[in-house]
């Protein structure tokens, strides 16, 4: 059997195991309350928004600063559950706003979304398409609609699919941007679980895994393919290690409104269980 405080390698769980959520709602809460500074580790653009928004929003209000080094280029999925949030109204409470998919497959709609989640009217436009890269355009629609109002952000343009041929280059550019962070104590680092099942994540995770132990620096794993594969039996997976982070039916809207700032393909995440998806709580290895 796999020592469950293994990080590394994984073993396939049976067909179709996979951890729901009433498994996991005893899992002890993640508190990052000595935070500062959170450096992430995107394989793809958006892997940070779908697999820890929630945690992003939550270290932002706090007014921790946020780096995001994004490995690739390359596509990323969307956060779209099967099913309506219903979010409290700021300017009704006693009525509710109930954000779907649906209402989110126009990016048009963003801004009517973000303006009943906020209380305030949407800002008219003139019609015309922003200016800039759209990748970047519409990540900075997405922290909008997170509510993280500054995030810096680190380009490093590698070949998605082939970080494992690239592990040297992220390791060297995750060390230029820890190495010259004035305090050390308040630094965390959030990369993919190195045993994910997805080579990208892996290689990011292992990466993470190098840096952080040379600097000794904190460092917090997401899941993302794991939750196809793992169910809450597997050894293989270090469910001794993961922490919790529950998550407000606000918050939840919002992550599918960051996810509907860049379009995307709505449904795919639907075979996913909620742990990936815009659900409850976000899932964290420690």
């Amino acid at each position: 059997m796999a020592d469950p405080g293994d990080l590394s390698g994984r073993i396939p769980a049976p067909q179709g195991a996979r951890p729901p959520w009433r498994e996991l709602e005893g899992l002890r809460p993640l508190t990052l309350r000595a935070c500062r500074r959170l450096i992430v580790v995107a394989p793809h653009p958006r892997d940070e928004i779908r697999a820890a928004g929630g945690l992003l929003r939550r270290l932002a209000a706090r007014h921790a600063s946020v780096d995001v080094l994004a490995l690739t280029d390359g596509p990323g999925r969307t956060c779209t559950p099967p099913e309506g949030i219903a979010v409290p109204d700021p300017g009704d409470l006693g009525a509710d706003v109930v954000v779907r998919p649906d209402d989110l497959g126009d990016p048009d709609t963003l801004d009517m979304v973000l303006a009943r989640l906020e209380g305030i009217a949407p800002e008219d436009g003139d019609g015309e398409e922003p200016a800039g890269d759209p990748e970047e355009v519409a990540l900075a629609d997405a922290y909008r609609a997170l509510g993280v109002a500054e995030v810096r952000r680190h380009r490093l343009g590698l070949p998605d699919a082939g970080l494992s041929r690239c592990e040297a280059d992220v390791v060297g550019a995750l060390s230029e941007i820890v190495g010259f962070v004035e305090d050390p104590h308040g630094l965390c680092v959030l990369a993919p679980w190195s045993g994910d099942g997805d080579d990208d994540h892996e290689a990011a995770g292992r990466a993470a895994e190098i840096v952080c132990a040379a600097y000794r620096v904190r460092l917090v794993r997401w899941l993302d393919q794991a939750w196809s594969w793992a169910g809450p039996e597997s050894a293989e997976v270090p469910w001794r290690r993961a922490r919790q982070l529950a998550l407000s039916e606000t918050v939840q809207a919002r992550k599918l409104a960051a996810s509907a700032a860049f379009g995307g393909r709505p449904g795919r995440d639907r075979e996913l269980p909620d742990g990936s998806a815009p659900g409850p709580r976000e899932v964290f290895l420690v």
